[in-house]
Parts: C-alpha cells; sequence; structure tokens
C-alpha cells in the first residue's frame, strides 16, 4: 500500500520524530522470574528460575510454582526479587538439572532457605545480577542453582562459545550438531562466561571468575527449549550461612521495526459497542475511594455486581424481605447500595452469585458448597431466594438488574453447573423472574475463560432456553484463540443477542502480586488483548476485572498518597472513548506485532493501534473522505491518553510513527 511521500513527511513533522527513549529495561513475571529484556521496545525472550535441589533421589523431579513463588518490586532501573526456595527438581544428570523446565508436581519450600536477587538495567541489553541465598537452619541439599531457558523458536541450530574457558575445554560448539533426533545435548565447562549465537538472537553470561556451567536441551510435553545453569552454591548450607553469585546477563539481536499497513471498512458496519465497563464486586474498605473515583473520571458503560446470597437467607425457612434496610447483612446492603451508584448514573449492570447457603447446594461436607452443585429440589427455592433479593434491591434501592448469572459455573466458582443444568437453570429461572414482573434476563456462560465455548451449547440449541437469554458471556482471563472468541460471539448473534465479556483480565491469580499491575509489558499484553477481542468477537462491552481495589487500574491511596491513575487506568478510558452506540468496524493490520481494532459514530471512525515491539510506522486507510484529519492519542509507561498531535488525511489514509510499546489511537475529525 502506497501513500504519497508528502503524506508521510506532513505526518511526522504534525507529529513529531518517534519517541526516542531506549528500551533495555529487564522484564519479570508475576513471581519474580525474568521473562527477558526489552531492546529498543523488542522483547529478547527468556525465562529464568532459581532453585534448590534436594541431596536424595526422592527430591528429584519435583520442580516449585515457575521456579519459586517470589515477590518483586522496582525501584528506578532495580528490580529485587525476594522468597523462599522452592525444593525439587530432578538433577537430570550433572548438578545444574534439577531445573527441568516446566511446573512438575510442585515441591515444598525448602526450610530455613530464603534469597534476594537484585537484578539491575546496566546499559541497553544488558542486565547485572546478584543473587544471595541465606539459610536460618543447617539444609542438607546438593545444591541451589539458577537456570536460563532460551526458546528453541530463537536459538535452535545455533552456537554455543565458552568465555574464557579453563585448558582442555573446547572453546566452541555447534549446538544443531549436538543435538539429533535421538540424543539430546548436555555440555559442560568451567568458565567465566558461555555465548550463544543463533541467527536472529544472541544472549551471553559473563562472572567475575570461573563458574561451573552447564548447557542442556529441555523437552517439556510439546516443546522444546535450551537451558543454561550454574551453582549458586553446592553442598549443606549451615545455619547463619549465606551465599553469593554476581554476574552479567546480556541479549542482543534483531530489532523488527517492520511498518504495519492497516484497513478498516466503514461499508461492513459491525455490532454495536457500547463502550468499557467493570465489575464493583465489593471485597475490601479501600474499595470505596477507587469505585468513586473511577466512576467519576472513566465512562462506565457497564458494571457488574455481587449478589451474597448467602449473607441474604443463610436460614432456608426464613423471608429475607421482610427484614429493613437498617437490619440487613453488611455485605448485602454494601452490594445493594454498590448497585444503586450504578443506577443512579443511568449504568446497566449484571448481577452475578458466587456463593449461595448451604441448604441450596449439595456441600459433601465442604462448608457453603463451594464447587458444588445446586440441590435439584431445592431449585425452586434458591429461585425464589433470587427473586426476592432483586425485587427487594428494586424496590427499596431503585437498582434493577438487567442480567443474572451464576459465576464461572462451568467451573464451579462457586456454583457447579454441566451444560445441561445450566440450560436448564436459564428456563427455570427466567421463567419464574418473568413470572415476577423483573426485567433481568438470564446470561448465557458466564464462563471462567474463554475456553469455555463448550459450556453454552446446550442452551444455545433449546428454543425454550433462547427465550429467557439477555445475552452471552465469557470471561477473557488467559487469553483465547480467535476460534474460541468466534465460537461466543458466533452463539449471540444466533441468540440475537448481545455478546459481553463478563469480567476482563489477563492473570486471574494477578492479585497475589500486585506489582505487576504496573509493569510496562503486562498493561500493554492486557489491552491488546481487550483491543483483540473487539476486533474478532465485537462485544458490547467488555467489564474489567476490576474498577474497585481488586487488580486495581490505580495508584497510591495508601500512607496518605492521594489516588492517581495508572496506565491501565489510562489504556480503559482510551479504549472506552468512543461514544455510545458505535457500531464495530471491519479491520485488517498485516503485522502480527500490532494489535488492532476500530469503531465508527455515525460515519466518525476512531481506530486503536497496540504496537507490542519496537517502533514503527503504520498506514491506515479506509478512511472516509469527510474526514480531513485523526486526532492522535498515545498510552504507555510514560504517558496517558496523551494528545500527541493531528495527522492529515489523503486520499483515505493516514501515516504515523507508532512508539515502542504503546498504546495509540486516532479519533476522526470532521
Amino acid at each position: 500500500m502506497n501513500n504519497p511521500s508528502h503524506l508521510i513527511i506532513a505526518s511526522l513533522l504534525l507529529l513529531g520524530s518517534w519517541n526516542t527513549e531506549v528500551f533495555g529495561q529487564v522484564e519479570c513475571t508475576g513471581q519474580g522470574n525474568l521473562r527477558g529484556i526489552r531492546v529498543d521496545g523488542e522483547l529478547m525472550a527468556f525465562s529464568t528460575s532459581i532453585r534448590a535441589v534436594g541431596p536424595t533421589a526422592a527430591d528429584q523431579g519435583q520442580g516449585g510454582r515457575d521456579g519459586g513463588g517470589g515477590r518483586f518490586s522496582r525501584d528506578g532501573e532495580t528490580l529485587t526479587v525476594t522468597g523462599n526456595l522452592t525444593g525439587g527438581g530432578g538433577r537430570g544428570g550433572g548438578f545444574g538439572g534439577g531445573f527441568g523446565g516446566g511446573r512438575g508436581r510442585g515441591g515444598a519450600p525448602t526450610a530455613g532457605a530464603s534469597y534476594r536477587a537484585v537484578f539491575k538495567d546496566a546499559s541497553p541489553g544488558t542486565v547485572d545480577a546478584e543473587i544471595q541465598i541465606t539459610a536460618t537452619t543447617n539444609i542438607a541439599m546438593e545444591g541451589v542453582f539458577f537456570a536460563i531457558t532460551l526458546p528453541d523458536a530463537d536459538y535452535a541450530g545455533g552456537s554455543a562459545q565458552w568465555i574464557s574457558p579453563t585448558s582442555g575445554t573446547e572453546a566452541s560448539l555447534s549446538l544443531a550438531k549436538s543435538r539429533s533426533a535421538t540424543t539430546n545435548f548436555n555440555l559442560h565447562a568451567s568458565a567465566k562466561g558461555v555465548r550463544l549465537t543463533a541467527a536472529r538472537r544472541q544472549i551471553e553470561l559473563n562472572f567475575p571468575a570461573p563458574a561451573e556451567l552447564i548447557i542442556r536441551d529441555v523437552h517439556n510435553r510439546d516443546t522444546s527449549s535450551i537451558e543454561i545453569s550454574f551453582p549458586v552454591s553446592l553442598g549443606v548450607l549451615t545455619n547463619g550461612q549465606s551465599v553469593h553469585a554476581a554476574f552479567a546477563i546480556k541479549a542482543t539481536g534483531e530489532v523488527d521495526k517492520s511498518p504495519a499497513n492497516v484497513a478498516i471498512d466503514l461499508s461492513k458496519p459491525g455490532r454495536r459497542y457500547d463502550g468499557m465497563g467493570g465489575n464493583f464486586r465489593i471485597q475490601s474498605p479501600n474499595d470505596a475511594a477507587q469505585i468513586q473515583y473511577n466512576l467519576e473520571n472513566l465512562r462506565v458503560a457497564w458494571g457488574r455486581v455481587a449478589i451474597p446470597l448467602d449473607r441474604w437467607q443463610p436460614d432456608e425457612n426464613s423471608d429475607p424481605a421482610s427484614v429493613t434496610t437498617n437490619a440487613l447483612n453488611t455485605n448485602v446492603r454494601d452490594a445493594m447500595e454498590m448497585a444503586q451508584k450504578l443506577a443512579r448514573e443511568n449504568i446497566p449492570f449484571v448481577a452475578s452469585i458466587w456463593s449461595v447457603p448451604s441448604w441450596a447446594v449439595a456441600t459433601n461436607g465442604g462448608g457453603r458448597g463451594e464447587r458444588a452443585p445446586l440441590q435439584p429440589e431445592k431449585r425452586e427455592k434458591v429461585a425464589k431466594s433470587i427473586a426476592s433479593y432483586l425485587e427487594y434491591m428494586k424496590q427499596n434501592y431503585g437498582a434493577e438488574a438487567v442480567l443474572f448469572s451464576f459465576n464461572e459455573s462451568d467451573m464451579g466458582i462457586n456454583v457447579f453447573e454441566t451444560p445441561e443444568n445450566h440450560a436448564d437453570t436459564i428456563k427455570r429461572f427466567g421463567a419464574y423472574f418473568t413470572s415476577c414482573g423483573l426485567k433481568a434476563k438470564m446470561l448465557l456462560g458466564d464462563t471462567g475463560n474463554p475456553t469455555g465455548g463448550w459450556f453454552i451449547d446446550v442452551a444455545v440449541a433449546d428454543p425454550q432456553a433462547a427465550k429467557y437469554i439477555g445475552a452471552v458471556s465469557f470471561h477473557s482471563w488467559n487469553s483465547g484463540t480467535t476460534e474460541q472468541y468466534t465460537h461466543f460471539s458466533g452463539a449471540a448473534r444466533k441468540l440475537n443477542v448481545p455478546l459481553l465479556v463478563g469480567e476482563g483480565g489477563l492473570d486471574p491469580a494477578a492479585h497475589q502480586y500486585r506489582a505487576i499491575f504496573l509493569e510496562p509489558w503486562f498493561c500493554l499484553n492486557e489491552i491488546a488483548q481487550y483491543v483483540e477481542i473487539c476486533r474478532v468477537a465485537q462485544p458490547l462491552s467488555i467489564l474489567h476485572w476490576q474498577l474497585t481495589y481488586d487488580y486495581s487500574v490505580l495508584q497510591g491511596g495508601t500512607g496518605g498518597q492521594p489516588l492517581q491513575p495508572a496506565q491501565r487506568f489510562w489504556q480503559i478510558k482510551q479504549l472506552g472513548m468512543t461514544a455510545p452506540d458505535s457500531a464495530s468496524v471491519a479491520i485488517t493490520c498485516d503485522n502480527p506485532k500490532v494489535s488492532s481494532c476500530a469503531f465508527a459514530d455515525h460515519g466518525t471512525p476512531v481506530v486503536h493501534l497496540v504496537n507490542n515491539g519496537a517502533p514503527r510506522t503504520a498506514t491506515v486507510s479506509g478512511l472516509p473522505a469527510g474526514v480531513k484529519e485523526m486526532r492522535v492519542f498515545v498510552t504507555d509507561s510514560r504517558r496517558g491518553m496523551k494528545e500527541t498531535g493531528r495527522v492529515p488525511v489523503a486520499q483515505g489514509a493516514v501515516q504515523l510513527p507508532l512508539d515502542a510499546m504503546s498504546f495509540t489511537s486516532l479519533m476522526g475529525n470532521p
């Protein structure tokens, strides 16, 4: 796709040159294991682990959770990770083999041993590392090891070179020759470092003194990788002993700055898009301030609240609707007041149940019956209890739910249903709500993640269930494939109802390592997921989990610090800046590093582009003749929905620079 050269020049002059800040930051996962080094926006990918290897055969093969569940924090260019060592990991031949790659069966923490790892950005692509292991008891073990795992896609067929090896060691080795279809390689050396070089990537480890190094290939189910490991300590650790290792990791390679050609087709308007929404399940005293901030500063198109049914009617034979509002259970009052806040803002909302009272489920001795099905003979009573809650909320709080669901019942979080149970619930409960004069329709699916398409098929095929379905929903945890997203959107089209993403998010365990919410790569991956879902599935709204303290999109709010928007807040605001009742627009992009979606409000387009890599140029075509220029907004780790300028539209196209690791939106300006 070629555009006139004057268009390129004019666009760059209006917006200025690319943001020239060098990306050399080391990146980590939620548990604190490294996931690579970012160089000029390009991720030089690898993973790391710190693990203890026990002294006996019984300790082998018990790899811990991704090499240990640590906590991390950042201070400028320094990443600090602390945690307890995780026992296990089969030795696999030699001192380093215990790292294995993969989760294994999960070992218990090694008693009385902890680690502190500090990684500091030294220069673009280079990180200085220090690891300290401290024992508070005597611990018998083979040793503590650090490992770097390299993806086969980047390094297979490359070569390894020992740096300043001890005498008698071959300096350079071909990994391709060392590996065959029937043999694995296991290369040892004592050296001051090692360098692995492949066609597109190079990684280097350097030590101040010779270290015992091993390179081996690792096979885990359907994947293969290459691992470099070395001991931080060998042998028994005694009470009070500390061991220390210092080294440097340098990653370099090809940086992909290829352009992106994006085309929209306004002649094919898709499904309605209301904008971004959010979940408001009250779980913390810190929720109130965050909810207030978000409702005042975001355009929230849809909401989702909880029905704490276990607190509404804990006694099967009671009449919960006879209780005065002053005497309501605190959890019930908080949930109803939250619904009231949304109703006062004219925000439609879903009411979902996580927990039901013990009398309603087959508990098998499991307390309130988490992950348990409803008792068949109690289903009518449960429907009556829910209806009484919805009616009470409507009459006393002026809030009426548009949709109802049991949360993630395909997984049993916390009420479990089969597809057949789910279809029956929709028919029975839907009919009962209708007979009570309630507006609430049934939400089909509301599955724990996009893989749950199988769960909705029975209800989709049942005409009696279809009468009561008001929308289809899935939760986006762990992301999905185009086929999985399409399964849900196809069901919504067949039923002629909207599609909602009932919970939007990347990692369902992220509350355990909240620092991840400020990591630029995590923020960008999350908005890329949302943009991809908008392109493929065309939902009415994505309801972010949550617009409360839990999985917060804000920072501050404690220790006297005011609440402030973080990157994820600005991303949600930017994706939601489309006018209500806009239409999704067909869009294509030829660059896999760029995610895209588009909407139109009465012909005025909004185009969203997530560049998950190095700086590049984007050309957007298919713009209407009436649009003369496009306003440009950018969110990244340094800017929050900042308007950076305007680009002229010539011959229905614009060209503009996309900064590294950025979320850029173009808004039509007739």
